[in-house]
């Protein structure tokens, strides 16, 4: 008994050790791979349960059957080559190759094939071993389209680009027939289709938008956050009744929410054509392929944010440059009005109130000015109803913007007056629109519209802060320029009335004067001019500028001019009544700088005495037409220095000259010297008429194509023979 132990096992206790024939039938009989035999013929002659299991016929449905009916169609002739290779005596180990199921489904197996011989050694049969290998190749597969998702996903920069990606990486990748991507709005009230393949244009017809709590497989898979598979249309329609048959156009639909930190903000939809078992490699890999694209979704959105908000601060700032450059209200408006076209939309109006609470448009632009000419049409044809319940008079009155992220043909035709009007309103092609108003110091001045129409954007809650801020900006320097518009109306006003209203009529001697605004949007200087007539014949003509802005310098121009009028006709010389100017200027509360060209001149001489202070000098046309300056070496100007030594020139001013006296304003131009100003009007004054009226019409024509950057004032006197 001993010798019959195994060592440390008690007798009686030895494994029972089955024969070699039965261990191979429990093998075969157990195993997971599909065993099976053919014959030379490639008749089968066994087949084991795990190829019962693998290819669905049962032992007594595939013996005595050709191996055949496990080939698919375009592998016939693979069997005869194999075969024969058998037949000669070789092996065939781990050949991956196609087999075909009893119910159709295609498998991808791993074969390994041996030989079979008789007691003499020829063979006579084949033992086939096949192993499923569809499910690794299958994830092996889809873990490369993963990774090519991935990586294709990771180089696009825009949310459009990668909704491109997704469609085309996701449909392909499953074998889909159709895919679609929707995205929530900005205010989580419905889906909007972004990218769509595979359908047709009147599957997509009313599904462009819809609301998000519908009950629908893409609203239902964003809110809850759970993918939803159905697998026949019979499951579809019973899952989500609000569905009509004839809405059902495919046979299984996949629809998986595309999710960042749990938020659900889009869903991807696939849709087969036949019936699709979704396994669990198959879900799994579209989870995550959406989860990949979510990322890269919220990557590019945040993106683009960031784009937007620079260029966002590049518009506000160029806005406000522009908005600071001028304070010609109207002009400033319409350069306002063509910033926006291009930046943030394809049509933008500005409409102001004016004094009398009358509705004024002052801008109207858009890239076309076609276009431009029919939206003016559509104004004058049309004008704005000031009791409109909704649009600009609505915005002014309430103060409250007005949003469209949708402009409606049924919205067109209830605002249209008529036939003809709603026309009109159709040719500009609107798309959305925004009305903002222009607040400032609580008051409404007026009221913004933004429309898109050939760029197809549609507006949303981020469009409209953007233009409440840019009309926040634009309301402010519409009141600044109001208010400075009152300023320099009273300003104007002043000045006017403190200049001569007549000029003094002398024999012999011809006067005319001439005082011209700064440009729109510059503030009123100080200039003046003084005639006076002695009663000995002779004259005095004085041209002065107060330095200064606005009714200041008006008035102390006010305070000086009549001055030097009385120290004229007491008799003082020119040098000896500019000094006294000099002294009352510095004795003054608000000491003032001021330059003046001080004449005086007697006709019977026909000599003229000067002082030059500071001021551009006169210009003297002789009769044969040449032009001199008295420059006289000047004096510094008035108001500035404790002492000065005012100097007196003289000149000769022979009979039918022509005097001009003016102010720099006449001459001074941003970025241009003051010596080529100067010559410039020399050219001007040589070719201009002779009568003092005429002339210095002349002159305002020849330099008024330009803005002038400051008032100018103009003093002519041609003497008898001109």
């Amino acid at each position: 008994m001993a010798a019959e132990r195994t060592a440390g096992r008690p007798a009686g206790l030895e494994p029972a050790v089955p024969p070699a024939g039965e261990m191979h039938e429990a093998i075969v009989e157990f195993a997971d791979d599909a065993i099976l035999s053919k014959d030379r013929e490639g008749i089968i002659t066994s087949w084991n349960p795990g190829a019962e299991r693998m290819y669905g016929y049962s032992a007594e449905e595939a013996i005595g059957q050709p191996i055949s009916i496990l080939i698919p169609e375009h592998r016939s002739g693979e069997e005869r080559r194999i075969l024969a290779q058998i037949l000669a005596g070789e092996s065939v180990s781990h050949y991956e190759t196609e087999r075909v199921t009893k119910d159709g489904r295609m498998l991808t197996v791993s074969l390994s094939i041996s030989p079979i011989r008789d007691e003499s050694g020829e063979v006579i049969r084949a033992a086939v071993i096949a192993r499923d290998v569809t499910v690794s190749q299958r994830s092996q597969a889809l873990a490369s389209r993963l990774q090519g998702i991935t990586a294709a996903l990771s180089k696009e920069i825009t949310p459009e680009s990668a909704t491109e990606v997704l469609l085309e990486q996701g449909v392909w990748g499953l074998g889909a027939d159709a895919g679609a991507i929707g995205l929530v709005d900005s205010e989580r009230a419905e889906v909007q289709l972004v990218g769509a393949t595979g359908h047709s244009r009147e599957g997509l017809a009313g599904w462009e938008r819809f609301p998000l709590d519908s009950d629908v497989p893409m609203s239902v898979a964003i809110r809850s956050g759970e993918a939803i598979w159905t697998q026949t249309p019979e499951e579809l329609q019973e899952r989500f009744p609000a569905l009509s048959a004839n809405q059902i156009r495919f046979a299984a639909l996949a629809v998986i929410p595309l999710a960042v930190q749990g938020v659900s903000f889009g869903a991807i939809s696939l849709s087969f054509k036949k019936p699709q078992h979704f396994g669990l490699q198959e879900r799994g890999f579209l989870v995550a392929a959406a989860q990949q694209a979510a990322h890269a979704m919220e990557r590019t959105r945040l993106y683009q944010a960031e784009r937007a908000a620079r260029e966002r601060l590049s518009f506000l700032a160029d806005a406000s440059e522009l908005l600071s450059r001028s304070l010609d209200l109207d002009a400033t408006m319409g350069q306002l009005a063509e910033l926006a076209v291009g930046r943030m939309a394809d049509w933008c109006g500005i409409d102001l109130l004016d004094d009398t609470g009358e509705l004024k448009s002052v801008a109207v632009a858009h890239a076309d000015p076609e276009r431009v000419r029919l939206a003016r049409e559509l104004r004058e044809r049309y004008p704005i109803d000031a009791d409109g319940e909704q649009g600009v008079p609505q915005v002014i009155r309430t103060g409250r913007s007005e949003l469209y992220p949708e402009v409606t043909d049924e919205m067109l035709a209830a605002g249209a007056r008529d036939e003809e009007h709603l026309r009109l309103i159709r040719e500009l092609g609107l798309i959305s629109g925004m009305v903002v108003p222009l607040m400032a110091r609580g008051k409404a001045l007026g009221a913004v519209t933004f429309a898109s129409a050939e760029s197809g954007r549609r507006y949303d809650r981020d469009d409209l802060d953007l233009a409440e801020d840019l009309a926040r900006r634009a309301a402010l320097a519409a009141d600044n320029a109001s208010l400075f518009r009152r300023e320099h109306e009273a300003a104007v006003t002043l000045q006017r009335s403190l200049l001569p209203q007549s000029l003094p009529v002398v024999d012999g001697l011809q006067f005319a004067a001439r005082y011209e605004p700064a440009a729109p949007g510059l503030e009123v200087g100080g200039d003046w001019y003084e005639v006076v007539a002695a009663d000995d014949g002779a004259v005095r003509m004085t041209i002065g500028d107060v330095a200064g802005r606005g009714i200041r310098a008006a008035s102390v121009m006010g305070r000086i001019r009549p001055a030097l009028r009385a120290y004229v006709l007491d008799g003082r010389r020119p040098a000896e009544a500019v000094e006294r100017l000099d002294r009352l200027i510095k004795d003054g509360e608000g000491q003032e700088m001021t330059t003046l060209f001080h004449l005086h001149f007697d006709p019977d001489t026909t000599t003229a005495e000067y002082v030059r202070a500071g001021h551009p000098p006169a210009l003297l046309r002789r009769p044969d037409g040449t032009v001199v300056e008295l420059d006289g070496g000047g004096t510094p100007p008035l108001g500035v220095l404790d002492r000065i030594e005012f100097c007196t020139h003289s000149v000769e001013v022979p009979p039918g000259s022509l005097l001009l006296l003016y102010t720099d304003g006449l001459i001074e131009r941003r970025d241009v010297d003051l010596t080529r100003g100067l010559a410039r009007l020399k050219d001007a004054l040589a070719r201009s008429p002779v009568q003092p009226d005429e002339c210095l019409q002349f002159l305002a024509d020849e330099f008024s194509a330009e803005a002038i950057p400051d008032d100018v004032a103009m003093l002519a006197m041609t003497t008898r023979g001109a």
